[in-house]
């Protein structure tokens, strides 16, 4: 698909302005590390959320959701709780205000706070800062597969590569054959568009990348809407390309979809994954409830709320982080519809998105009018950048702080540590890349990062925060225990060998790490009562507290803690206040009108509920001046 010189000049326009803002927050962004990768806890929180919400609209994710939608209908939401799509209400009940309590840099670093800074503490926040590196650098790569599936629908790479040849060698030569293979062109369009955008994330740091994902998050908004009512005018139930089934349009799971569809179609599913859709559901509404229990599951999203100035903002943040999120749904519903709508002329795209469910989204924005096509490609394109520079931006942390600063130059300069940073973000840049070279599906390496990946870690995250008595060697043999299982289990099942259904895998691995950790905490040093004293103190964790909650007391009668009672109230008003937000717009796009006024209602609903439980019993803005910063 060639783009007309008006959707250049759109795209071509807003690239500049970011790369612009980059290199003009340069010079405040190279000021010193926590500058650079929390903006000197300055950022408004309401551009914080704004930037949050940008961070969490990538494309590839949205194809993911796209194909989920076309091929399992409206209960393709489901699948959303795989990573924790409601997590916003949890962040804006408690979680928020506990990360930002900790007063750290660095996830690896709440470590130390946590476990003590003695051998066991260390031992956790490298433990951490592994499974960082590790999953930033698979997500950086899932992320890069996305980019390649979405830029080859828009840049002609094949017919540029032939022409350079054709250039150099002739036209009587022929070309090599791997110039014509529509995968090389993949790679290729997502190292020039990761390149170009790298530019940004490499100079500008924290305060480049939030300032331009606040001006996302508007094009993002924007866009989406207008994707949304082009599906929502497109939808008919008579011209689909081809019609889906009965139950498409219901939001209820089932247990298996048996359908009666035409082998082949893009709504069989006999074979796949979700056949088995109620244990899909099962496992997946458990890993995610259990995933927003643990923290965050972006490892970026600790540093946003890191970099907010008190615990009231970070509770402010993750609210308004959720609502921004919403316009991603009815969007990606849109470009669903259009999709199914549009290819009923045409066989060749028709049979693209049989072949390749996951292509929905590029076809789509490519038939579009020029000028629209243009203004989609920005959205899109900026929803890519924002959750690109924060992982990039998160990695970058991690490496610097937890591995350069703290093993290898521990009395490095802010100058150093500053262009550190810059070759640990290309350093995550390039390894990227190379790691999509390697992958073909964006739901494969996906599910493999959130489910397979993130069982090995969930329950050593979920311990530290409710119970006391995990210890460092805890959560070291813990996590540990889950890294080489999930990578055992990728190379098996890449080998043809062990392959089971995620609802086999998932609590067989969940199960194991948290045997392995629960034990080995039990079996060695607990941590000193003067670092848990502190943590509660400064936190105010709930859980199994309850002997440290009371030498607190001793030492300190004038000790007040929040309930935690109200907070697990506000999760549950908040949980399906956040689900019917995100749902009611998808069902309005898809003309299920009653549906969506019913789901509407819930949310106003709960609205008002939130005004007279979690609003009232914000933390108070004075709690931050007494914090560590």
């Amino acid at each position: 698909m060639n783009l007309k010189g008006v959707d250049i000049a759109i795209v071509a326009v807003y690239l500049a302005a970011v790369i612009g803002i980059g290199f003009y927050v340069k010079r405040k962004s190279a000021a010193g590390l926590e500058s650079y990768f929390l903006g000197n806890r300055q950022m408004p929180w309401w551009m914080l959320a704004m930037s949050g919400s940008s961070s969490y609209f990538d494309i590839t994710g949205t194809m993911w959701i796209v194909s989920l939608l076309v091929m399992l209908g409206l209960r393709g939401m489901w699948i959303q709780f795989m990573w924790g799509f409601i997590i916003a209400g949890f962040y804006m009940a408690f979680m928020g205000k506990w990360i930002r309590r900790s007063g750290v840099i660095t996830g690896a670093e709440w470590m130390v706070k946590r476990f003590g800074a003695g051998v066991q503490g260390d031992l956790a926040r490298l433990s951490y800062t592994i499974y960082a590196i590790l999953t930033i650098s698979a997500l950086l790569g899932y992320t890069a597969v996305g980019m390649g599936k979405f830029g080859a629908e828009f840049i002609p790479v094949k017919t540029a590569l032939l022409s350079i040849f054709t250039a150099i060698w002739g036209a009587k030569t022929s070309p090599p054959l791997w110039m014509s293979d529509p995968v090389v062109a993949e790679h290729i369009c997502a190292a020039l568009i990761i390149g170009i955008t790298g530019l940004y994330v490499v100079v500008g740091g924290f305060r480049g990348l939030t300032l331009v994902e606040f001006f996302q998050t508007i094009i993002l908004t924007v866009g989406a809407l207008m994707v949304a009512y082009l599906g929502w005018a497109a939808f008919r139930t008579t011209n689909m390309a081809a019609a889906p089934p009965g139950d498409w349009y219901s939001i209820w799971p089932r247990w298996t979809l048996d359908r009666e569809v035409a082998a082949g179609s893009v709504y069989d599913v006999t074979g796949s994954m979700y056949y088995m859709f109620g244990a899909i559901v099962i496992t997946y509404v458990a890993k995610g409830l259990l995933l927003c229990a643990s923290g965050p599951e972006q490892l970026y999203d600790f540093q946003k709320f890191l970099a907010v100035r008190n615990p009231r903002e970070a509770s402010l943040m993750g609210m308004l982080w959720g609502v921004f999120h919403t316009v991603r749904f009815p969007m990606a519903a849109g470009i669903a519809v259009l999709g199914m709508v549009g290819f009923a002329a045409d066989p060749e795209l028709l049979s693209k998105i049989k072949t390749d469910p996951e292509r929905v989204l590029p076809v789509v924005i490519a038939t579009l009018r020029p000028g629209l096509r243009g203004l989609a490609l920005a959205a899109l394109i900026s929803a890519f950048m924002g959750t690109f520079s924060a992982t990039v931006n998160g990695g970058a942390s991690y490496l610097v702080r937890d591995v350069y600063q703290r093993y290898l130059r521990p009395k490095a300069s802010d100058r150093e540590l500053v262009w550190a940073s810059y070759g640990a973000s290309v350093f995550f840049i390039v390894v990227g890349i190379l790691i999509s070279l390697r992958a073909k599906s964006i739901n494969t390496m996906f599910t493999w990062i959130m489910v397979t990946l993130g069982a090995g870690v969930l329950m050593p995250n979920v311990l530290r925060w409710y119970w006391a008595r995990m210890n460092g060697w805890g959560y070291l043999a813990g996590t540990a225990t889950g890294m080489v299982l999930s990578l055992v289990q990728a190379v098996l099942e890449k080998k043809g060998m062990l392959v089971q259904p995620v609802y086999v895998t998932f609590p067989v691995m969940v199960l194991v790490v948290m045997v392995v950790a629960v034990v080995v905490a039990l079996m060695t040093e607990p941590v000193d009562d003067e670092t848990l004293k502190r943590f509660y103190r400064d936190v105010k964790p709930a859980g199994a507290w309850g002997r440290i909650a009371g030498l607190v007391k001793r030492d300190d009668p004038g000790f007040v803690k929040e309930s935690f009672g109200v907070d697990l109230l506000n999760v549950c008003v908040a949980v399906p206040w956040l689900a019917c937000l995100y749902m009611s717009p998808v069902l309005l796009v898809t003309h299920q009108y009653k549906a969506a006024a019913i789901g509407g209602g819930i949310v106003l609903a709960l609205t008002v509920v939130l005004m007279f439980t979690w609003w009232p019993n914000l933390p108070k803005a004075e709690e931050g001046k007494e914090m560590p910063a």
